[in-house]
């Protein structure tokens, strides 16, 4: 089986042309340092440290049998959005299905044509970026609760279905799952009979996954 490499960003959807292989995903943790007179230095456990990666892989401009499908044979297409994200700072989700789904942000892209074939190798450097959790004292916690109120409705958003769409992409973009259960969960909190069945323009309430019984 395959493995597919996706990246998200503000509904934006980049997979990439050809899966690296091999390719590494780390973890780790900040020891805390000890220094006991008579011992010397002991290290004790610390706070876990944000998982760190890179990724190399082949951009191509001609279409090689181990292309993915659906892939761009221009490889300045992924490279310009790779870099616009860079520069926005965005903070990306990064998925590979069954392996890896965590927000990340875009460290540094370096890439380089080595064969006048037009192809393209890049690398690009990862480090997970969690959600950070709000710490309130109890003067705080009735504006936090106001807060709080305002982030989940913020977290109910709407898109807009184009050309080519279905729900098993968009529930991908949005939660990184593009499974049947996802898919069709969504089709039922919108109201739609047919999960297969969506058409340009149609306006779909996207929630956040727990609130669809997920």
């Amino acid at each position: 089986m395959t493995l597919t490499f996706s990246f998200l960003a503000d509904g934006e959807e980049l997979q990439l042309p050809v899966s690296p292989v091999p390719f590494g995903w780390g973890t780790g943790s900040s020891p805390r340092e000890l220094t006991v007179n008579g011992t010397g230095t002991l290290y004790l456990p610390g706070d876990p440290a944000a998982r760190r990666g890179s990724l190399s892989f082949l951009l191509p401009a001609h279409n090689y049998p181990f292309c993915n499908s659906g892939a761009v044979l221009d490889p300045y297409h992924y490279i310009e959005i790779f870099d616009r994200w860079i520069r926005a700072k965005k903070i990306v989700r990064y998925v590979v299905p069954g392996v890896i789904n965590a927000r990340v942000v875009l460290e540094e892209l370096t890439y380089e044509e080595r064969d006048g074939s037009g192809d393209v190798y890049a690398t690009l450097y990862l480090a997970e970026s969690p959600a950070l959790e709000a710490v309130t004292s109890q003067a705080s916690a009735a504006a936090t609760a106001g807060r709080a109120e305002m982030e989940v409705e913020q977290q109910y958003q709407s898109y807009t279905v184009v050309e080519g769409d279905c729900l098993s992409v968009i529930c991908r973009r949005y939660y990184g799952d593009g499974s049947a259960a996802c898919y069709n969960a969504l089709a039922r909190y919108n109201g739609i009979s047919n999960p297969h069945l969506i058409w340009p323009g149609q306006v779909l309430t996207i929630p956040p996954k727990d609130q669809m019984g997920l």
